[in-house]
């Protein structure tokens, strides 16, 4: 009996001492192995998530950005030729460019500077579209000297430049009790606390019977109160000076109305400038003046719709890039006169790099037919494309002059 109780109690501490007892050294390597596996596994799938992610947000980024730059670039070659409630019908006189003491204005646009081709106050008949196409060395046809821009190298290169000239920003009502007035005089606006012109800045005064391009002479402080001036003066880009005057703007013409002119330039270059490491940008330059606008834009190419008949409204017969163009026109045929609608291919670029590893990428505009030169590198890119009609023209016809 007292065997048989001391066998008990021995297996009962056993089995106390077995339950006690912690794992195997094997059972803790195959826990450890199998617990790196699973968050392997799931750093992995994060990881994966995360370039996903980050290359979906690229896409759409870039997607929601040439939309924009498009939208922008739009409303410039829309607006081209904008004079208010004169229609492009009346502009038909393509050798009109600077103001003349005789007879009345009706029907036609003029220009009251000097010299009408300064590049920031380039108003010329049939030239309110310009485009330059860039060729391995440079842009063709060569841009002004005062695009300083370009001079100083922020330009970048493979990438088109377009400008637009015309009106610009909001519109001011003049009084309507204005008198025809030689040489230089004012244009009192009422009710206008600010004006968006400055100084130096061109103007659009128009009406139904006409518009005339001017440079603004009146100070800033003037111009704040409503004042407007059109002095004349001795530089290439003043007002001529005695044919500063509202001649037959006035009598029978309407409503007076007040813009400012401005000349346009859309180009591509990097943010900060001149930084290869930067970000490709579209830049807005108005009159020499640049501002970024969208960013992640590499290339911008142009070709330009031609009619050449000019009763046929923004219908293009031809799509050429700006040195075709600009090597077929002569004096007596300006074919950026007869630019009716303009197709826009973009190459984007994303901010950041997307890829682990280098990407070998030749994008194409099937628009445009035109393939990017080979980049090699962890960006990710698209292509986007739109075709814009020209609606207005700002002193010119669908066929003038080349000057």
């Amino acid at each position: 009996m007292k065997n048989i109780l001391m066998k008990k109690a021995y297996v009962k501490k056993v089995n106390m001492v077995k339950k006690q007892a912690g794992f195997t050294m094997l059972e803790i390597l195959v826990a450890l192995a199998l617990g790196v596996a699973i968050l392997t596994a799931a750093i992995s799938m994060q990881f994966q998530h995360r370039k996903g992610f980050k290359l979906a947000n690229g896409k759409l980024t870039m997607q929601t950005n040439a939309k924009f730059a498009i939208e922008l670039m739009s409303q410039s070659l829309r607006s081209a030729g904008s004079m208010g409630c004169k229609s492009g019908i009346q502009l038909m006189d393509g050798q009109k460019e600077s103001v003349t003491s005789s007879g009345t204005n009706y029907g036609t646009a003029f220009i009251a500077l000097n010299n009408p081709q300064v590049a920031f106050a380039d108003f010329r008949p049939g030239f309110e579209v310009l485009g330059y196409e860039y060729q391995g060395v440079g842009l063709v046809p060569s841009p002004p000297v005062d695009f300083n821009f370009v001079s100083l190298g922020h330009y970048n290169a493979d990438s088109d430049m377009l400008t637009v000239s015309g009106a610009y920003g909001e519109v001011y009502p003049v009084v309507p009790d204005i008198t025809d007035v030689a040489g230089s005089f004012n244009l009192e606006m009422s009710g206008i606390s600010q004006v968006r012109l400055k100084q130096s800045q061109y103007g659009i005064l128009s009406s139904c019977r006409g518009a005339k391009v001017f440079k603004v002479t009146s100070s800033n402080v003037q111009i704040g109160t409503g004042v407007i001036g059109w002095s004349g003066g001795a530089g290439a880009d003043d007002n001529k000076t005695g044919v500063g005057t509202a001649d037959g703007l006035v009598a029978g013409g309407g409503n007076l109305e007040l813009r400012r002119a401005a000349v346009t330039t859309y180009f591509i270059g990097m943010h900060p400038f001149n930084d290869s490491n930067g970000v490709p940008t579209l830049y807005q330059d108005v009159d020499g003046v640049s501002k970024r606008l969208i960013d992640g834009i590499e290339e911008i190419q142009i070709e330009y719709g031609l009619s050449s008949s000019p009763s046929i409204r923004n219908i293009a017969d031809r799509y050429v890039t700006a040195d075709v163009v600009d090597a077929g026109s002569t004096p007596d045929n300006n074919l950026w006169a007869q630019v009716v609608s303009v197709r826009v291919g973009l190459i984007m670029r994303s901010l950041d790099e997307v890829y682990e590893n280098d990407q070998t990428q030749n994008m194409s505009l099937a628009c445009i037919d035109y393939t990017q030169a080979t980049k090699t590198d962890k960006y990710a890119r698209t292509t986007y494309c739109s075709e814009v009609s020209i609606r207005n023209r700002l002193t010119g016809a669908r066929v003038g002059k080349k000057v």
